[in-house]
Order: structure tokens, then sequence, then C-alpha cells
């Protein structure tokens, strides 16, 4: 006997398969739910230049909270969001010289629209358009460093004392606007399809303290993305087994505009598995494994102060994942 929830969550339900959420893209469906990310990271940046001390390969570790809703409107017409914490430090005396740490806050909000929906041939098509903030602070040594060479007439005292809290914390925001069209097939009640293109555009400010003018300078960067992205589900509890496996892949691409540098080229492409309890069509509960290959290089400063890029860095995390539907 199905129960009533069970009945009222049939909106990821289409052609006799159970759509799960991907990881690395949003879906074709409108739903209300609600559900939370617990994730550990780590980053990898081989060979990058700090200056005159060469290059050092770095690691970064971090911690990560999400949580995200959305709310059904009409069958064809729903509201999203979600909201992130992060904190990302140095895992040992290099990383912590040249990145230092960070603590964002990301916050996006938006709407999806289904745009054709077909039971028989197990289609779904949706638009989704998102506005995305992001304010924090980067804890970079680095600065520190660099902003006390510079000044040959700074004294410790001036260090405790002084500008060192205004050195070693540089303020950050971002906005970005995405949109895109999401697509969702099923293949039989064991196999689906999920895919998406999207393009994002994001500028950042991030404010520095520069210890020769003793104030904040305000420093821009704008980008913008492509992401192309498909997911492959199998889900075995129409043969009793309930276990669902999905994996993911995910390609960027985009040019970036930074402030005082050369324009570049960005590209990295994303692989992830998630498994998960598909026993209950409310419930989505599983962890997931996620890793970039080939990341956008990192920029650094050469020993003459010339802007220099890292080797390809690379990101793994896993997650602990909730969501439940009704």
């Amino acid at each position: 006997m199905r129960c009533e929830l069970c009945e009222t969550a049939d909106t990821r339900k289409l052609g006799g398969h159970t759509f799960l959420f991907p990881i690395l893209q949003q879906t074709a469906f409108v739903t209300t739910h609600v559900g939370i990310r617990e994730g550990v990271a780590r980053y990898d940046i081989p060979d990058l230049p700090i200056g005159a001390q060469g290059t050092r390969d770095i690691l970064l570790t971090g911690v990560q909270q999400t949580a995200d809703l959305g709310l059904r409107i009409t069958p064809w017409l729903g509201l999203t969001g979600f909201i992130r914490g992060t904190i990302v430090t140095g895992a040992n005396t290099p990383s912590l010289l040249a990145d230092g740490a960070s603590v964002d806050l990301v916050g996006q909000a938006g709407a999806v629209v289904r745009l054709w929906r077909n039971e028989s041939s197990g289609t779904q098509i949706a638009v989704r358009a998102l506005y995305g903030y992001r304010n924090g602070k980067d804890i970079t040594v680095l600065d520190l460093v660099n902003g006390i060479l510079g000044d040959p007439l700074l004294t410790l005292e001036d260090v405790v004392n002084g500008n060192v809290g205004r050195l070693l914390v540089a303020p950050t925001s971002e906005q970005s606007v995405t949109g895109g069209v999401y697509g969702a097939q099923a293949l039989g009640p064991v196999f689906s399809l999920q895919g998406a293109a999207t393009t994002e555009y994001a500028w950042r400010t991030r404010e520095p303290f520069i210890s020769a003018e003793g104030r904040r300078v305000s420093q821009e960067t704008n980008a913008f993305l492509v992401n192309l992205s498909l997911a492959l589900a199998v889900d075995f509890d129409s043969l009793g087994v309930p276990v669902a496996v999905m994996g993911e892949y995910l390609f960027t691409t985009g040019e970036e505009e930074d402030f005082g540098l050369p324009d570049r080229t960005l590209s990295s492409s994303t692989l992830a598995l998630g498994v998960y309890y598909s026993g209950r069509a409310n419930l989505q509960v599983g962890v997931g494994a996620v890793t970039t290959l080939n990341g956008s290089p990192q920029r650094g400063l050469g020993a003459e102060g010339q802007t220099l890029e890292s080797g390809d860095p690379t990101l793994s995390y896993g997650q602990l994942i909730l969501r439940y539907i009704w």
C-alpha cells in the first residue's frame, strides 16, 4: 500500500522512474523539498608561485554546510534557493602563508518553469533563472608579509597594534546571474538520464589593504561561464534492492577578466558519484564524492613581482546528503 506522503512526492517520478537530485546540477522537476548537505573538501594546488620563495605545493582543507529548499506553486512553476556556509584553511605552513584561509556565506534564489512533460515518453524539460550573492573574508598571510616587506619603516609595534588586521583580512563580495535549460529522460524504471546547459555571469569585488597607500583598494573581477552537465542513474528499487547509484559529469568553460591582469580562459572537468537509499519517493538520503580533474590554475607572484600561474589544481570533496520531498 502506498503512503499518502509518497504519492505527493511523485513530482519527481516520470515514466515509471523516480529521479534523484544530482550533485553537480539542478533538476528539471518542480518540487517542494528541503535538504541539508554536510561536506568536507581537499584542494591541492601544485607549484603555486609565492615570490622569492619560489613555488610551493599548496593544500587547503575545508568544511561546508548547505541548506536548500524548493516551493512548488503550480505543477509548472516553482521557487528555489539555497544558503551555504564554507570555511577553508591552509593545511600546512606554505599553504597558510600563500593562501591563508577564507570564510564565505553564499545564497542563491530563483524560479523554475516546466516547459514540457510527456509521461508516455518519460521526458521533462524546464528552465531556471537564478540570482546569487556571496559575502566573505579572505584571510591571506602572503598579503600581510608583502605589506611588511614593502614598508621598511614598519615596526613590530605597528604590526601588532596597527594595520595587521587590515593586511590579513580582505573583504570580498560576489553577485551572479544564472540561466539554463534542464532535461530529464526516463529509460524504464531502472535507468534515467538528466542533463543541463547553463550560462552564468559573475562579478566579484575584493578589497585588500595596501599598506603603502594606507587604505583598502577595490579590485574587480568579472567572469562568464558555460556549464554542460550529464547524470546517469541506476535505481535497483524495482528489483527489490532500495539502492540507487548516480554518476555525473560537468564541463565548465568561460572567460575571466581580472583586476589589472590579462583576460584568461577558464576550463574544468568534474566527476561525481553518489549512492542513495531509494526505498521512499519522499526521501533522498545518501553519500556523494566529487573530484575536479583539471581546475583553472591559480595566479601567484614571481620573484620579480610578475604574475605567474600554478599547475592545474585538484578539488575533491565528500558529502552527506539528506533531502525530504513533499
